[in-house]
């Protein structure tokens, strides 16, 4: 038995042979002194996939006292079931082979940890939701790790539910080498595909068409919406309906497709292109396919009650002659679908085409020291759209234009002076024919007389876009000054053909006024000689 004494030798002995182990292991731990890597997930304990995808995030440390160099990741995903699809992530310097993203990752000093995104995961459509495997990561560097036990880890994988997902798929309706133009038609081919997991029951599906292309066919169970609400229907132009939407009731299963197209396989929207259509150009439209929102059964009732030509009642008929695909059509398309994609764009090619844009003014009254309305009036008569239009208005001498709503200082682009002696105006961004029943613009400036104006005043209107204009002689129209009490069609403020102190006909193009003048004096020496000739009469009668 020990005693006290006993006691205090044990308790130092011990104490002594402690630090002495520790003593001991300190050099050890000098002799490898490199880095200690590790990697973990930003969502233990799982990676859990549907089919809108998921980017896996992964912290990076080095926990040793050395730093690391040529730091590479691998993320081995064999072990994951193939219904999960593999993609390389958000981080520089990855690649994929065989299902194995490498990512090189550089240099990690010591102590210091990273978060890094080397690979995104995502469901396929039809994927069976549960356990879908594990994912393995192995982490290294160019020098010995300290503790390299910890380098290799694994990450389980598992498939969620996630109902539909559907994908919208359209084709380009042309080329450039077979463009469209007025009065032409052409299919629109267009498809639905469920990637999801579960059927879609109800569905809806939108057709948003450009400007100048219109449906060949309409159908009852579906909404049309036109953006030309004035538009008198003008027999070869298309300004609407301009948008439809479908209330689909046809189930559509995981991994389906649902081509657009009847018993024959020839396309359900046929479009047409009207005499409006500008061109040459290449424009776009756009078709989706979403879920429906409210209750399912709004959608089955709005598509059930609806008589007359049914797009429901085509694609059911056509289902028996295999318009709806599954399994390998479908199967082939999967690789190349983005699956958060419910919208794609068409493209449309179109011809040549012009249009006519005309200008007139009001007549002005005014005396120097006054400030007048200058009125004018731009109209497309088309046959194409156009946009814009712009409007330069140069002041008569001796006048000076004020600032204006839409308009700016000529060469000064947003600039508008307290007096200009010029304006450049424009307006809305589509110039529509006149066959919409728009196509009109008419705005009043403000006009400063500061001396007797002259006549050299006009305003000059143009329009923009792809199509060309037809006749540059209506483009331009003089102001037209008249004295007070003055009508503009007497001298001497009227006359278009007359001497340099006389003014054009108001609200005409220079063209057109001299055209005017010279009918005016063969008119005028017709009527001279009637009045002559009846005068002639009058006086002998008498006798």
């Amino acid at each position: 038995m020990l005693n006290a004494a006993g006691w205090g030798r044990l308790g130092a002995g011990t104490l002594l042979a402690g630090a002495l182990v520790v003593a001991a292991a300190a050099p050890a731990a000098a002799q490898n002194p490199g880095p200690d890597l590790f990697v973990s997930f930003d969502r233990e304990p799982v990676a859990e996939v549907d089919n809108s995808g998921v980017t896996l995030g992964m912290y990076v440390y080095n926990y040793g006292d050395a730093p690391a160099s040529d730091v590479t990741i691998v993320v081995d995903a064999t072990g994951v079931d193939d219904a999960v699809q593999l993609a390389e992530g958000y981080h520089p310097g990855c690649e994929i082979t065989d299902r194995v993203v490498t990512c090189a990752y550089g240099a990690l000093a010591a102590g210091l940890t990273d978060h890094i995104y080397p690979v995104r995961l995502a469901s396929r459509a039809g994927a069976t939701p549960g356990d879908a495997g594990t994912m393995t990561v192995t982490i290294s560097s160019a020098e010995q790790d300290a503790n390299p036990a910890d380098n290799t880890t694994t990450f389980p994988v598992t498939v969620l539910a996630s109902g539909p997902d559907l994908v919208a798929l359209v084709d380009d309706i042309n080329t450039e080498q077979d463009r469209v133009g007025p009065g032409d038609t052409a299919p629109l081919y267009a498809a639905v595909l469920n990637e999801g997991d579960s059927t879609a029951d109800s569905y809806t599906i939108g057709l948003d068409l450009p400007t100048g292309v219109g449906f060949v066919d309409e159908y009852t169970d579906c909404d049309y919406i036109s953006y030309w609400p004035n538009d008198p229907k003008t027999e070869g132009y298309a300004y609407g309906p301009s948008r439809v939407t479908c209330a689909l009731t046809i189930p559509l299963a995981p991994g389906e497709t649902l081509f657009l197209v009847d018993e024959q396989g020839e396309s359900l929207f046929d479009l047409y292109f009207g005499n409006n259509l500008a061109g040459p150009d290449q424009t776009s439209g756009s078709f989706e396919a979403r879920l429906v929102a409210d209750d399912p059964a709004q959608a089955q009732a709005r598509a059930s009650t609806a008589g007359g030509k049914s797009i429901n009642e085509a694609l059911a008929n056509a289902q028996a002659a295999a318009a709806r695909s599954a399994g390998r059509s479908a199967a082939s398309l999967l690789e190349e679908i983005d699956t958060e994609d419910n919208v794609d764009y068409f493209a449309v090619h179109t011809k040549p085409n012009t249009f006519d844009i005309a200008v007139t003014a009001e007549p002005v009254t005014g005396e120097p020291g006054e400030t007048v309305d200058l009125t004018f009036t731009v109209v497309n008569n088309g046959p194409s759209d156009g946009s814009g239009p712009g409007v330069t208005v140069t002041a008569p001498s001796g006048t000076v234009l004020l600032p204006s709503d839409w308009c700016y200082t000529e060469g000064e682009p947003g600039t508008r002076l307290p007096e200009s002696p010029a304006l450049r105006c424009n307006f809305e961004s589509i110039f529509p024919a006149t066959a919409s029943g728009g196509g009109q613009i008419t705005h009043t400036l403000q006009l400063k007389i500061e001396s007797t104006p002259g006549t050299d005043g006009t305003i000059v209107a143009d329009s923009g876009g792809p199509s060309t204009e037809s006749d540059p002689s209506n483009n331009t129209v003089a102001i037209v000054f008249t004295g007070a009490g003055d009508d503009p069609d007497d001298e001497p403020g009227g006359g278009g053909a007359g001497d340099g102190d006389e003014l054009p006909i108001t609200g005409a193009s220079v063209g057109t006024v001299v055209g005017v003048g010279a009918v005016a004096v063969a008119l005028g020496v017709a009527l001279l000689l009637t009045v002559r000739r009846r005068a002639t009469v009058t006086v002998s009668a008498p006798e």
